[in-house]
């Protein structure tokens, strides 16, 4: 499986972990005022950097400023630490080379536990969108549609977190890295979206509906690609 350190909110917002309330709001701040587009005069491919720079200090901000939010969060991060801590550790005790037989019963594992729950939870949330559109356009801007709306990405987000824990549950044999490197990035795309589409709600800008509906096709045809992988490992 592919492995990249992806960027904390606390690198967006530029602090150290253990900056203080107040330091944050100071550094997010600065970032706005810095990258709000009233002050961009280069061009629009800079324009575009900066919006979306702001949208990443927006969201690791509304993380941050919160406590409860934050302790949840810094939680996570030391949970990610020490799973890569372990299958580092697992590698390294590791006392011989795998066999074709130690392979093929990591295949059938893998893909019991965790592939075959995995694809039918991502199906699940990958088709949930279009019908939350087409209850939402006929008044986007309706407070109670908007609350609904609000209400599903939420519910959204608490199955993605499963989601997430899930595909971390056992590390991929390697004959099937095709297969889990399509569902990593089927993952990140459908977590982009979510962020994208939680913002609808707090600004009505429409754009972050277009931008999660594009993700959403995204993260259908990486989950497709992930299957067909699959298929053509085990024809072979």
């Amino acid at each position: 499986m592919p492995s990249r350190r992806q960027r904390t909110h606390y690198d967006v917002l530029e602090v150290t972990a253990n900056a203080s309330a107040e330091e944050i709001k100071r550094a997010y701040r600065r970032l706005v005022k810095q990258h709000h587009p009233d002050r961009q005069t280069s061009s629009a491919l800079d324009a575009v950097a900066s919006a979306e720079r702001i949208r990443q200090v927006n969201a690791a901000y509304e993380i941050l400023k919160h406590r409860q939010s934050r302790q949840d969060y810094d939680n996570r991060m030391s949970q990610h630490a020490r799973d890569r801590a372990t299958r580092a550790q697992s590698v390294a005790d590791m006392p011989r080379q795998p066999t074709a037989s130690d392979e093929e019963l990591a295949r059938q594992v893998w893909i019991q536990k965790v592939y075959t729950p995995l694809n039918r939870k991502l199906s699940s949330l990958l088709r949930s969108l279009a019908p939350q559109l087409k209850v939402l356009s006929a008044d986007p801007y309706d407070e109670v549609l908007t609350d609904e709306f609000a209400a599903y990405v939420d519910r959204s987000r608490i199955e993605f977190a499963r989601i997430e824990r899930l595909f971390r549950q056992h590390p991929n044999p390697s004959t099937l890295a095709g297969v889990a490197s399509r569902l990593y990035y089927c993952i990140n795309q459908l977590g982009d979206a979510l962020e994208e589409l939680r913002y609808f709600p707090l600004n009505f800008d429409d754009r972050h509906l277009h931008t999660g509906q594009e993700l959403f096709r995204i993260a259908r045809g990486l989950r497709q690609e992930a299957a067909e992988t699959l298929q053509a490992s085990i024809q072979r």
